[in-house]
């Protein structure tokens, strides 16, 4: 989105909650435009538009709205098939795979999806639970696992809110660092 459409945003915010602009001078406007661009400009106007029209629609406490709050309604409208899977659901994926997974661990952690496979762990961890006691794992495990599943969604939802700049560092921070190459000195 370009820093002339958040403006148009600001605009309609501004035209909804007047006395919100009633102390901006000039100066003051271009800051806040610019402000709301930094969280705004990953996404398209029309996407920006219908989260304005969604919020506009909820709010009911006269209050304007912020620009995290114009995301969180975006992001109401991108829903992807993986954080649309409840837990439970997950789980009876994970149950499938664990009664096969004695001899096939490696093979069925492969087949789960991959959020699944993150609140797992390891194909290990599936063999382990398909060596135990099946009231064990109906308990104790699937309280884990849907706990792990759980947090782990609410991160990835977290996670989409974030501009893109700050996703892009944040994965540059997990990434590995190898040590830069230091050339070994000559020995005289």
């Amino acid at each position: 989105m370009t820093e002339q459409e958040t403006a148009q945003i600001v605009y309609v915010i501004g035209a909804t909650y007047p006395s919100m602009f009633q102390k901006y001078d000039k100066e003051m406007y271009a800051r806040l435009v610019r402000a709301w661009h930094m969280v705004l400009q990953d996404y398209e106007y029309g996407e920006a538009n219908a989260g304005l029209r969604i919020y506009l629609s909820r709010e009911t406490k006269g209050f304007p709205p912020s620009p995290g709050q114009i995301v969180e309604c975006i992001q109401m409208l991108r829903p992807t098939a993986e954080t649309e899977m409840t837990a439970t659901e997950a789980w009876s994926l994970v149950l499938k795979a664990v009664r096969n997974s004695a001899y096939n661990a490696e093979d069925e952690f492969e087949r789960l999806p991959p959020m699944c496979k993150r609140a797992v762990g390891s194909p290990g961890t599936l063999r382990e639970m398909a060596l135990m006691d099946s009231t064990a794992v109906g308990s104790v495990e699937q309280s884990h696992f849907i706990r792990t599943y759980n947090s782990l969604v609410e991160r990835e939802k977290l996670e989409a809110k974030l501009p893109r700049q700050i996703r892009q560092l944040i994965a540059a921070q997990k990434e590995p660092q190898l040590p830069e190459y230091m050339p070994i000195p000559d020995i005289d």
